[in-house]
């Protein structure tokens, strides 16, 4: 299974983002053999829709689960759709934190968005 974390740095070690839609990197860990690899985030800098997209190109990549501090509607709505799962960082500040956070089911799921729509535009 793959897990991904909006991040805004490269690696286990980078720190996570405040932001889902707008994260500059996904950091994708496969947990069968805690492989990794780090894509840039092409939604970032879409006008509208962002968190939408991303979860999109995450899906593509074989991602099931999502590490993010907040969604929005739109994102949500398509986490949805892609019958993935989504879940709050709950504090943690690096990816490999926040990763292991979840293999040991310390994180809390979110089924509802969390902040309004454009919110991530008005924090970019």
């Amino acid at each position: 299974m793959k897990i991904a974390v909006a991040s805004k740095g490269e690696g286990l070690k980078a720190k996570i983002d405040d932001r889902f839609g707008r994260a500059d990197y996904f950091v994708i860990v496969d947990l069968k053999d805690m492989s990794e690899r780090t894509i840039e985030n092409t939604a970032k800098n879409e006008s509208t829709g962002a968190g939408g997209r991303a979860v999109r190109a995450l899906a593509n990549e074989g991602v099931e689960v999502i590490v993010a501090p907040e969604l929005g509607p739109k994102a949500i709505t398509a986490v949805k759709a892609f019958e993935m799962k989504v879940y709050k960082r709950v504090g943690f500040e690096v990816v490999e934190d926040a990763v292991k956070g979840y293999q040991e089911g310390r994180l809390e799921e979110m089924k509802i968005a969390t902040v309004e729509e454009h919110s991530g535009l008005r924090r970019a």
